[in-house]
């Protein structure tokens, strides 16, 4: 039942006095169409909404399934001939529309050929349905909510995996099959494993590093559940942590209690990054983060809003973002603490349970 979705995006063609929209992305199709078992990375689709009308172009290896998740609802399916935006192409011709909306999000060759092939103006836009995805429903919350308790448990089960001398590589492979073993429908991402040194870069990539005594190790890791993502981030202490181990430790989770402590809805996102980063300040290490707080989190595991020093969105009621501040020096280590949660009116409704108090292995 997604055709309010549809009927957000139509309304946003007549307020913009916009004929038509192409839309391509596959996050964006899943969203607008609603349609189960029929969109995957590899389909060649996209969706044409006027003003009054919902087609769905695609070819024949998805056209019986597509045709039954499309009864009952708006949506006509159209089944490709020989070249699918050629054939769209001739279907706005038809219809008389004369002027065309891209997302920015088009590859550059396929926005060129559209504009070749279609007799108009074609005009690019930006974020439309990106703002329409930013406020969950229900029922996308509890898929990320299960998303979400699929990787809570794959945490509880890693920790008591990890030993020193496993590389990294062992220990995302492992993270990667429980989730898979335990409901996940696959991996919102690539999970990033890194030890000692490795833990300083922020997006690390997993190596064959064996991981040692006396080192952080970063796990960023998420499940997905019926197409939506979990994100969760959390640091390990391998042997016995140090001073300086506990020191930084402790001024990322007082960062991110911070940062949390701020999420509410109509809250400007700038500002909680701020709130977070001033903790960090206070302690001496803020030079140290070098991202923004967070993201929104859905069919993608980078959404609207983003939560940085930079970003103009506000927090709204029923948007799902990440808070993950964190601390890296280069040579020694970082650490990473990242939470899960849904905005809510007055705060925050907690998606991450994992603890977060320091564990040593």
């Amino acid at each position: 039942m997604t055709e309010h979705r549809l009927a957000a995006l139509q309304r946003r063609l007549r307020a913009e006095d916009m004929p038509a929209i192409v839309v391509s992305n596959t996050s964006n199709l899943r969203y607008l169409t609603g349609f189960e078992g029929v969109i995957d990375d590899g389909i060649n689709a996209a969706c044409l909404v006027t003003q009054d009308a919902a087609l769905f172009y695609t070819d024949h290896r998805y056209s019986d399934v597509a045709v039954a998740a499309s009864e009952g609802t708006p949506w006509e399916i159209r089944v490709q001939r020989e070249s699918l935006y050629v054939e769209l192409c001739e279907d706005l011709k038809a219809m008389g529309v004369a002027v065309l909306a891209l997302e920015t999000s088009v590859p550059y060759g396929r926005f060129s050929f559209i504009s070749e092939q279609f007799f108009g103006s074609v005009r690019v836009v930006d974020g439309w349905l990106d703002e329409i995805r930013q406020v969950k429903e229900e029922e996308e919350i509890v898929r990320i909510a299960e998303a979400a308790a699929v990787t809570d448990r794959a945490f509880e089960h890693i920790v008591a995996f990890v030993r020193p001398g496993q590389t990294e590589r062992d220990i995302a492979l492992e993270l990667e099959f429980f989730m898979r073993r335990n409901g996940s429908d696959g991996i919102a991402f690539d999970c990033i494993v890194a030890g000692g040194p490795n833990s300083a870069h922020p997006h690390a990539t997993v190596s064959d590093r064996v991981v040692g005594p006396g080192e952080f190790l970063k796990l960023d890791f998420g499940a997905r559940v019926g197409g939506y993502c979990a994100d969760m981030t959390r640091t390990l202490v391998i042997g016995t942590a140090t001073d300086r181990h506990r020191e930084i430790y402790g001024a990322v989770l007082a960062a991110n209690e911070a940062g949390l402590a701020a999420v509410r809805a109509g809250v400007p996102a700038w500002e909680v990054h701020e709130v977070a980063r001033a903790v960090l300040e206070e302690r001496g290490l803020a030079a140290h983060f070098t991202h923004g707080l967070g993201h929104g989190v859905g069919l993608d595991v980078h959404e609207r809003p983003t939560v940085s020093p930079k970003s103009h969105h506000t927090l709204l009621e029923h948007s799902v973002v990440t808070i993950e501040p964190g601390v890296y020096v280069e040579g020694f280590g970082g650490v990473r603490i990242e939470d899960l949660v849904v905005v809510e009116e007055g705060g925050y409704r907690l998606l991450s349970h994992s603890p977060k108090q320091l564990i040593e292995i």
